[in-house]
């Protein structure tokens, strides 16, 4: 059971991960306003869809943030009760340091479950309603849902279960109607890709329809000059990075399936299975600094040093991803390698700090 000395600890944690939170996703969307303010004018997407559609944004933003902001209150706040010599009385009283340690991952567990939650429930939910939003006052006859895309063309309904970088489509269907709204020719391919101004449609089976029959017709590759305007796919697609875990292993195994590139979506699938843990990384890297000759400075040096940590984790991760990606890396070591190198420095850090105490 937690001391009241724990929870007092746990609190401390807690609130200074809620406010670095809030500082760091308030300034990630000030940016991303800024950066969104260059599309109004396109279609009905003015200031107030802006903004909606930032907000929309900013669970996904506060995932990501996370673990960065558990960093930065555990060294901020914690920091203040080592600078009132609190941790010393604390350690006076018999507080060991695993003790100390264990309370700060007790902690970090709540943020933890807080961000897992948050990842995967909603933030793609909300995601998801914020590319609708964007793409239907691009272009009225474009809607995003969570069961694919539906666009219209005259008396074209084309609709595809998924956006994918690199101009692609997953799951394509195409409707066709006539004058009096029946319709009249169905196709279905399982992928599509615009290249060289034109759609690659792959594994194409179409169904022409009449008063009296069906004619029924196969081919493995056709090439059709209309279907989605390109410029629209930076509103329609959805980075890897922005999927729930279970969204992404049905994306990697439909990939597999088809025998396409799944590599980008494999090592989204394992980051959001060692994103979380890397929170009680980051805490176990502050705590090194909050006792022995480290604690000296004020919050400024301490500011500094999270933000530097931060920084470099995020380096370091982005840069395996590509690394991985690159070199055909196994997805589950692109992911997990920064986690397991901020942890040996962690414990490293720990380590030298009990010789030091």
């Amino acid at each position: 059971m937690t001391t009241v000395l724990g929870r007092y600890v746990m609190r401390q944690v807690l609130i200074g991960t809620a406010l670095a939170v809030m500082l760091l996703v308030a300034l990630d969307a000030v940016f991303a306003l800024i950066d969104e303010l260059r599309d109004t004018g396109r279609g009905d997407y003015g200031l107030r869809e802006a903004l909606l559609y930032v907000a929309l944004t900013l669970p996904r933003r506060m995932y990501d943030m996370l673990p960065s902001a558990a960093l930065l209150g555990g060294l901020l706040w914690l920091g203040n009760l080592a600078a009132n010599s609190e941790l010393t009385a604390m350690r006076a009283a018999g507080m060991t340091l695993g003790r100390f340690i264990a309370w700060v991952m007790q902690a970090g567990l709540v943020v933890v479950v807080v961000m897992v939650v948050v990842g995967e429930f909603f933030a793609p939910a909300a995601e998801s309603r914020a590319q609708n939003l964007k793409a239907t006052a691009f272009d009225e006859q474009l809607s995003v849902s969570p069961i694919g895309l539906w666009a219209r063309d005259g008396r074209r309904m084309v609709q595809a279960d998924a956006v994918l970088p690199g101009n692609q489509l997953l799951g394509v269907r195409i409707i066709e109607v006539d004058e009096h709204r029946e319709p009249r020719e169905i196709t279905r391919a399982e992928s599509a890709q615009y290249v060289d101004g034109a759609w690659r449609l792959q594994g194409v089976e179409r169904s022409r329809l009449s008063l009296d029959r069906v004619e029924p017709e196969r081919v493995e590759e056709q090439t059709i000059e209309r279907l989605i305007a390109p410029e629209y796919f930076d509103v329609l697609v959805v980075e890897p990075s922005q999927m729930a875990a279970h969204d992404l292993a049905r994306y990697v195994a439909y990939l597999q399936e088809n025998r396409l590139d799944s590599a980008p979506y494999e090592v989204a699938f394992w980051q959001r299975i060692t994103l979380p843990a890397s929170t009680f990384v980051m805490l176990l890297l502050a705590i090194p600094f909050l006792f022995g000759s480290q604690r000296e400075g004020g919050a400024g040096k301490r500011l500094f040093i999270g933000i530097a940590i931060g920084v470099s984790f995020v380096i370091v991760m982005r840069a395996m991803t590509h690394l991985g990606l690159v070199y055909n890396l196994p997805p589950v070591m692109a992911a997990s390698l920064p986690v397991v190198l901020f942890l040996i420095l962690a414990l490293y850090a720990l380590q030298r700090m009990g010789r030091q105490t």
